[in-house]
């Protein structure tokens, strides 16, 4: 999964607004974005999911958080940026 502009800029500004910008390392592994911080994780995934109704093809895209195994679906990326924004303040 390669982050969007906006989840990158959203990102990198939660970063340096915590001062953690040097210290956060960012790996990306099967479709999921893991920011890893003193031996804690948090984890989000994009999906894109494309439905057939009515003889017409409609895009969403939905976010997941938490680890693969379990994930929990937020409404959108403002939604994932808000967790991080939280986590980082741990």
């Amino acid at each position: 999964m390669r982050l969007l502009p906006t989840e990158h800029k959203d990102i990198m500004n939660l970063l340096k607004a915590a001062g953690l910008e040097d210290e956060i390392l960012l790996t990306k592994k099967t479709g999921w974005v893991h920011l890893k911080h003193k031996g804690e994780v948090f984890s989000f995934h994009r999906k894109k999911v494309t439905k057939l109704e009515n003889g017409q093809f409609s895009d969403t895209v939905e976010y997941y958080v938490g680890s693969p195994r379990n994930p929990e679906k937020l409404a959108d990326w403002p939604h994932v940026a808000a967790r991080l924004e939280a986590w980082l303040e741990k």
